[in-house]
């Protein structure tokens, strides 16, 4: 199979301007050679052969340890835990949230000055935004 540069997967998938960059540095430190558009990802091939990083318009994902993903980002505060529904555990780095990266229609939430006022209602496993009071999230 042919694969595509990083660059032409970023443009073809539409990912926001403002975490290219970021996607960069991290296909750059995980040595990404080579890249396939799906649907709503870009598998991004490794050199080493682990496990291709997929890239979202949120996050990457598929690191296999928290080290390594802080490592690729320098970002220990956007790295997760994925867990999926096999109980098959792996990392993930997200990226800053823009107004161009939200879904259309989905608002900026207004969170209180004090963190002791707010309120956690849960976070999508799918979209990974924190549920509002009534359930819903960035996929409804």
């Amino acid at each position: 199979m042919t694969y595509i540069p990083l660059e032409a997967a970023m443009e073809q998938l539409k990912i926001a301007d403002e975490a290219r960059p970021l996607v960069r540095q991290i296909a750059l430190r995980a040595g990404v050679t080579g890249c396939e558009v799906k649907s709503t990802y870009i598998k991004a091939f490794r050199e080493d052969g682990l496990h291709p990083l997929h890239i979202n318009k949120r996050s990457t994902e598929w690191f296999g340890s928290k080290r390594e993903a802080i490592a690729a980002s320098d970002l220990p505060d956007r790295v997760r835990d994925k867990t999926h529904g096999n109980g098959m555990v792996n990392w993930a780095v997200d990226f800053p949230v823009t107004k161009r990266s939200m879904s259309p229609g989905v608002q900026k939430r207004i969170t209180p000055a004090d963190p002791s006022e707010q309120k956690s209602y849960g976070i999508c496993e799918v979209c990974w935004q924190a549920r509002t009071p009534s359930g819903s999230c960035g996929c409804d």
